[in-house]
């Protein structure tokens, strides 16, 4: 859909208002005008017809050149005479062409004159006709006893000139006003829509975030009253998004502290208990003095990866991109997690595509993404279960898929799942997969899950092929 100014939308109605005005109301008058003389022009030739035959002030038996030049002289009209059978038996005329002389019954329309009085109940008819290339006004008498038409032609060329001055007066004046009134609406409709423009311009930034920007108010009107109300708007919501901020970071600043807390306070309780059992009983057997060794060294792992998950969400890292295969780094993440696998009878199924291309990934970032994945599926299955790990290749680029047999996510959690510090999870802290989520976007990928509650959830990878 088109759109118009407002500056178009003042200056194009005041135009064509002034245009129908100027233009077309003086044409109409004119037309009227002339009109209406042209009826007064009528009555006054027939009167001038009356008196000529009224008074015999000459024979119609046999026009005389005097007496035409008598009619002429004393009315200023052309004189013709004709017969019964529209012959010109004589006229005032001078200077036509031999042309014009063969045409001029034709041209002074008699046969269509006659008609028009045998139509009628007088003996007067008015015509305009055209002579010679000059304009007259006739008027047809018809001389009963004579059969014979009586024709007064008075020019219409001084009228015409005069009309054709005045009409190009009217439409000169017009033009000279059309573009005054052009000058004077642009001049306002600018003074208008300059300020507007300005703000909408100043509310452009203000949806963009720049909040520090003022609107100059240049106008005492109420565009300038609407420009100091967007300034105290601005004002107002700049303030109050400060405070959101703040807010939000003291919010955040508390979640995280109350998660590490939480976080570190489970393994770090599981940990001195088992130094304790180690130091007081000292009569275990190697076996169970090495379960409990592994149980602490996974403790250590859990604060680790809760650390590394903390610190990565206050400071996300730039990306160090290494063209390289993503198998073998997969296969890293899965040796460190082999033997919590084994201790929670997890069977782990590879379906590695060895014909994957190497591509530019930040190494140690996926491998964090990846381990996060890898951690939540272990949880959810528990004990005993199936963990499939594979990876597929397309045009487009690379795919991970994790799968378990864990316990699933309900539908109502899924919408929620990469969202900071939302967890289930008693000792989550709810960190791990929108960090995952981060990781693959900075990469340019994505990272999306399936689950059903029951049965097991999947959860795919994809990294493209730069």
């Amino acid at each position: 859909m088109r759109r118009y100014s407002i500056q178009n939308k003042i200056v194009l109605p005041f135009i064509v208002l002034f245009a129908i005005v100027i233009f077309v109301v003086p044409l109409i008058t004119i037309a009227l005008l002339d009109q209406k003389y042209g009826e007064q022009y009528g009555l006054e030739t027939e009167n001038w017809v009356k008196v000529i035959v009224g008074t015999n002030y000459i024979r119609f038996d046999k026009l005389i050149p005097e007496d035409s030049q008598k009619i002429k002289k004393a009315y200023g009209v052309e004189v013709t005479l004709v017969s019964g059978d529209n012959t010109i038996n004589h006229t005032t005329l001078k200077g036509l062409s031999d042309e014009d002389w063969s045409n001029l019954s034709a041209s002074m329309k008699l046969r269509e004159a006659r008609e028009q009085i045998k139509g009628s109940d007088s003996q007067f008819v008015l015509q305009n006709v055209t002579v010679g290339k000059q304009r007259y006004k006739v008027i047809y008498y018809l001389l009963p006893q004579y059969n014979r038409l009586l024709c007064l032609m008075r020019s219409m060329d001084k009228i015409a000139d005069a009309k054709r001055q005045v009409t190009l007066l009217i439409l000169g004046i017009a033009a000279i006003v059309i573009v005054l009134v052009t000058l004077i609406s642009h001049l306002i409709s600018k003074n208008l829509a300059t300020p507007i423009k300005e703000l909408v311009q100043f509310t452009r930034q203000v949806a963009e975030g720049q909040l520090d920007q003022k609107c100059s108010v240049k106008t005492h009107d109420e565009i300038g009253d609407l420009a100091a109300a967007f300034n105290q708007m601005t004002q107002d919501l700049r303030d109050s998004r400060n405070e959101l901020i703040q807010a939000e970071r003291l919010a955040t600043a508390g979640k995280m502290a109350a998660s590490f807390a939480h976080e570190i306070r489970n393994p770090l309780s599981s940990m001195r208990m088992l130094a304790q059992m180690l130091m007081r009983k000292r009569d275990l057997t190697e076996s169970k003095r090495e379960q409990s060794m592994q149980y602490i060294l996974e403790g250590i792992e859990r604060i680790d990866v809760s650390v590394k998950g903390l610190m990565d969400f206050a400071r996300p890292a730039t990306l160090e991109r290494v063209e390289q295969s993503l198998n073998p780094v997969l296969q890293e993440v899965l040796n460190l997690m082999e033997s919590n696998l084994s201790h929670h009878q997890i069977s782990l199924v590879k379906k590695f595509d060895p014909n994957l291309p190497p591509f530019l990934f930040d190494r140690d970032k996926l491998k964090q993404a990846f381990m996060n994945v890898v951690l939540n599926a272990m949880e959810a299955i528990q004990e005993s279960g199936t963990l499939e790990i594979l990876t597929t290749h397309d045009m487009d680029g690379i795919r991970i898929d994790v799968v378990d047999t864990g316990i699933g996510i309900a539908p109502e959690d899924q919408e929620r799942l990469f969202e900071p510090f939302f967890t289930r999870k008693p000792q989550g802290t709810g960190l791990g997969l929108s960090n995952a989520k981060r990781i693959l976007e900075q990469h340019g990928g994505d990272i999306q899950i399936n689950s059903v509650v029951g049965k097991g959830t999947t959860v795919s990878l994809w990294l493209p092929l730069m």
